[in-house]
């Protein structure tokens, strides 16, 4: 409509991320919501104890600015997605390390994926771990996503991606879907531009990898843990966060804080008491203290639950 591509254009003196104020500070100056495996979405089909309530979009829509999500090969099955065969094993071997074995037996007996033959060519999903527990098929996904940040053209977001997906099929898809043409390339050593400069430029998508970055070849898929620190993401309670250094170069110029907890039983209850403003709000506090910076990724389960985006703005002043 006349309105929305009216409210499409990226007007040099409208907010940045919702805020004026935030224009005129670098990227590394800024704190983000972020999604932790945003692509495991409870409006989706198919997905196993999902951590979100929502698809990637649904999280941007919502405020979220830091997506996290995990790439793996998978193919289409007559009942949902299968791991292909070269990855099959040591993604069954993550997943019964993370969730356990009675929650993968239970899960792979839900979705009958022991009796699934494939029905379709190998491509790339967003899965966790096993992509019988829940797949969404990348190529979509950023296309979406690439449509809502033209919707919205003063919004700087940042994808930090758990990658089996090599680097070349990654980027194929993100030059497709035209993400390529957004993503902002940092140069090592030299200050991150402003919220307001990387609207201006149209290069306002940090894509962070944690396996593999691009090199020469792509390089604005960034090695994540050059140019990100953050925290341990293993804890049983709240009562075990620490800000204690774990991933990523010291000197690293942004910082994550992960804040969620890491039973499947209760995930949806256990984000609700830890997103609470008492509680995450004094330990992003105590990480910015403890670790010298502002906490960039302020990453948890269900962003919908508790009281995230306050404890950013708030960061923010």
């Amino acid at each position: 409509t006349a309105v929305a591509a009216a409210a499409a254009v990226n007007d040099p003196e409208g907010p940045c991320n919702g805020h004026r104020e935030l224009c005129d500070r670098r990227f590394d100056e800024v704190a983000f919501p972020a999604a932790h495996n945003a692509m495991s979405a409870a409006d989706l089909p198919g997905w196993y104890l999902p951590e979100q309530p929502t698809s990637l979009v649904g999280a941007l829509q919502a405020g979220v600015r830091v997506l996290l999500f995990d790439t793996w090969y998978g193919q289409p099955a007559a009942k949902g997605v299968i791991t292909v065969p070269g990855d099959r094993d040591a993604a069954e071997a993550e997943a019964r390390a993370k969730f356990g074995d009675a929650t993968v037996d239970s899960a792979l007996r839900v979705v009958g994926s022991l009796q699934s033959t494939p029905t379709g060519p190998t491509r790339p999903y967003m899965c966790h771990t096993l992509c019988e527990l829940g797949a969404t098929e990348l190529a979509p996904a950023m296309a979406a996503v690439r449509a809502w940040m033209d919707a919205h053209p003063r919004e700087v977001v940042t994808f930090f991606i758990q990658d089996v997906v090599t680097p070349a099929d990654t980027a194929a898809i993100l030059s497709r879907t035209g993400l390529a043409d957004m993503a902002y390339t940092p140069q090592p050593g030299q200050p991150f531009p402003t919220l307001g400069q990387m609207a201006d430029s149209g290069k306002r998508l940090l894509v962070l990898m944690e396996n593999r970055g691009g090199g020469t070849e792509f390089p604005y898929l960034l090695q994540g843990f050059d140019w990100v620190q953050e925290t341990p993401y293993t804890f049983k309670s709240a009562a075990d966060f620490s800000c204690a250094a774990n991933r990523g170069k010291p000197d690293a110029p942004l910082f994550e804080v992960n804040h969620w907890l890491a039973g499947f039983g209760s995930l949806v209850s256990d984000a609700a008491a830890v997103n609470a403003a008492d509680v995450l709000g004094p330990r992003v506090q105590q990480c910015q203290a403890e670790r010298g910076q502002i906490p960039n990724f302020v990453a948890v389960n269900y962003y919908n639950l508790g009281d995230v985006f306050g404890v950013v703005d708030r960061l923010n002043g």
